[in-house]
């Protein structure tokens, strides 16, 4: 990277790059994302994007990453002024979770993830206490949590969720949405009171 970007500049023009290449792989899939289009879209060199991302398997990783962030950042929108989160808050920040679909997985074919993630070195992978740290960072942000709520359970569903987003073909039409919401309000009734 020319010594004229900032780490300032450098981190604006990472967060352009992810944030177009998503709305690329939301429209067209992972064959949509074209580092060419990418580049000249941000009006930057191609060499610039292989300073910032070694690859296209790098930048969708980033990518994953990004959305992860951006999802959390959302949900802390969602705290009251006491900083908690109420019951209607969870089941509204699950909605959009839902509705915006953050999840990279979910506009890619099953070759492509099955691709992708090989092509993921070790340390893409992420380590067995993630789901752990999640699930009680949002229990503790809770306004009135169930005394020991089955986090376990709790995550199980909003990965069920989060596989439902991504699977959508799969399921009968007419009934998804109900799905959805009932996926929704069985992870609020496990952890809230």
């Amino acid at each position: 990277m020319p010594k004229i970007f900032t780490n300032e500049n450098r981190d604006e023009l990472k967060i352009k790059l992810l944030d177009k290449g998503f709305k690329m792989l939301k429209k067209n899939g992972l064959s949509g994302v074209n580092i060419d289009t990418l580049t000249v879209d941000t009006y930057i060199a191609k060499g610039t994007f292989y300073n910032l991302f070694e690859n296209k398997s790098e930048f969708i990783y980033h990518m994953m990453i990004h959305e992860r962030t951006r999802s959390k950042e959302k949900l802390l929108s969602y705290l009251n002024s006491s900083g908690k989160l109420k019951k209607d808050s969870l089941r509204d920040y699950l909605k959009w979770l839902s509705t915006e679909n953050p999840n990279v997985f979910a506009f890619l074919t099953d070759a492509e993830k099955k691709r992708l993630v090989s092509s993921w070195s070790d340390k893409y992978i992420e380590d067995e206490n993630n789901d752990n740290k999640t699930m009680h960072m949002l229990i503790s942000l809770l306004d009135s949590p169930r005394k020991n709520p089955d986090w376990k359970l709790a995550c199980n569903y909003m990965k069920l969720l989060a596989v439902s987003l991504a699977t959508k073909k799969v399921f009968i039409k007419e009934n998804y949405s109900a799905m959805i919401d009932s996926l929704i309000d069985q992870i609020v009734d496990i952890l809230c009171i």
